[in-house]
């Protein structure tokens, strides 16, 4: 049985896999390598890069699972899958504690206006801090935009800091928070913090509009997907300073152009698609994935929450 793997995964994992199956290095974009069978692959997993289109699965006509090393499934055709009858294989919830802190990481780093503060102390301004004036997170309101897993440990984490929380989500859940209409997260809130889904329903989500809502004094923290946020007028309304700041992991094209706007723009702070790349859970959703799509080639049972349901 072989297996094709987009992107590499942790070597734990990797091991798993190689111990009972013929992995197959691919690449995450591009073409595939010529060397590659695709009517003897059976497994095809990746990361956040690679793609698993309608194509590339009605090339592989003995498929019988397809996965990703995460939680999020925009870069894999779910409905490909499904027409196929092929599981999707994923890892929510796993991801749940290291996304959390990436975005605490965030919220701070913008609230406490790091980036500029160790630029000038690099630069030898040591004397920056005569007129340097931090934010604390303790009082202000936390707007989350999506209340899963990762909402919720993010919740617990930010009322740690003393904050106050709002969120909104298409359902109530039963959390000592007020639930509000999406307008209202966005006007009464200090931090909003995205943790949804990107689909065709929610790309964009911060457009225009949305963007007109958020006070000037407000940050924006993007932890989930880039395609949430309309980008380019975003940029605009940083420029026009009618928005305190834009914090994200990830942005709408990944990997982005090498003179995107933001990278350099006095008012964003940009990581490059790290928040679950820490010592425990990136082996844990890879692991986590590498089982159960060994479990399902060996006619065993996966973890019921592991397998993807519309």
């Amino acid at each position: 049985m072989s297996i094709l793997l987009l992107e590499s995964v942790h070597p734990d994992a990797k091991a798993l896999l190689e111990a009972h199956f013929d992995v197959q290095m691919g690449e995450p974009a591009g073409p595939l390598p010529s060397n590659i069978k695709l009517d003897a692959i059976e497994a095809i997993i990746t990361r956040g890069r690679g793609r698993i289109t309608a194509s590339l699965i009605q090339k592989c006509p003995n498929l019988k699972a397809i996965a990703r090393c995460g939680a999020g499934l925009d870069n894999i055709d779910v409905d490909a899958a499904a027409a196929a009858d092929i599981p999707v294989v994923f890892a929510p919830g796993k991801t749940a504690s290291a996304v959390a802190e990436h975005t605490l990481l965030l919220m701070l780093a913008m609230a406490r206006r790091l980036p500029y503060l160790t630029h000038e102390v690099c630069m030898g301004n040591w004397d920056v801090r005569a007129s340097y004036e931090g934010m604390e997170l303790r009082g202000k309101t936390l707007g989350l935009v999506g209340l899963g897993a990762i909402g919720k440990a993010v919740a617990s984490l930010a009322h740690a800091f003393g904050m106050r929380i709002v969120y909104w989500s298409r359902s109530a859940k039963d959390v000592p928070y007020a639930r509000l209409e999406f307008n209202e997260v966005l006007t009464q809130s200090d931090f909003i913090s995205l943790h949804t889904a990107l689909n065709s329903h929610t790309r964009h989500l911060i457009g225009p509009v949305q963007l007109d809502l958020i006070r000037p004094t407000a940050f924006l923290i993007n932890t989930a997907r880039g395609g949430l946020v309309d980008e380019e007028t975003l940029l605009k309304r940083l420029d026009a300073r009618q928005i305190a700041g834009y914090a994200t992991d990830l942005l709408e094209k990944d990997p982005p152009d090498n003179d995107h706007p933001f990278f350099n723009h006095p008012r964003t702070m940009i990581t490059p698609h790290t928040a679950v790349l820490t010592d425990r859970t990136y082996r844990d959703i890879c692991v986590s994935v590498a089982q159960n799509v060994s479990a399902l080639l060996h006619g065993q049972p996966p973890e019921h929450e592991a397998i993807f349901k519309a």
